[in-house]
């Protein structure tokens, strides 16, 4: 199976884009289904998004970052750490089920972590 194929089935139906990267700020893999703007571009941000919950964290000793969500009037954005280099990111419609988007990755995980590079 490939990444691909594994980024499309754990991403919702009121899921907008869903994408892999890697902390470097590069995008290894994405899939665009209704976003306007280019996931791609955001690969610098989103890593440093992480690294500051993380940053945040440790500060609060509070262990290691699972996710970082951030939630605004027209879409919700979940960045989920699959490894200590990459992350995944799901962007979601306003009142997009954030819940239900954890849960699919929760069950792809380990799938997803075995393609990386």
């Amino acid at each position: 199976m490939s990444l691909r194929t594994i980024l499309q089935e754990v991403t919702p139906d009121d899921a907008q884009a869903a994408a892999v990267g890697s902390m470097d700020g590069s995008m290894v893999q994405a899939v665009i289904k209704d976003l306007e703007p280019d996931l791609t571009r955001l690969g610098p941000d989103l890593a440093t998004l992480m690294k500051i919950g993380a940053f945040c964290a440790r500060k609060l000793e509070g262990g290691e970052v699972d996710f970082v969500s951030l939630t605004t009037e027209r879409l919700s954005v979940l960045v989920v750490a699959l490894t200590g280099e990459h992350f995944l990111v799901v962007v979601l419609r306003s009142g997009g089920n954030v819940a239900r988007a954890r849960l699919a990755i929760k069950k792809r995980r380990s799938e997803l972590v075995e393609l990386l590079p």
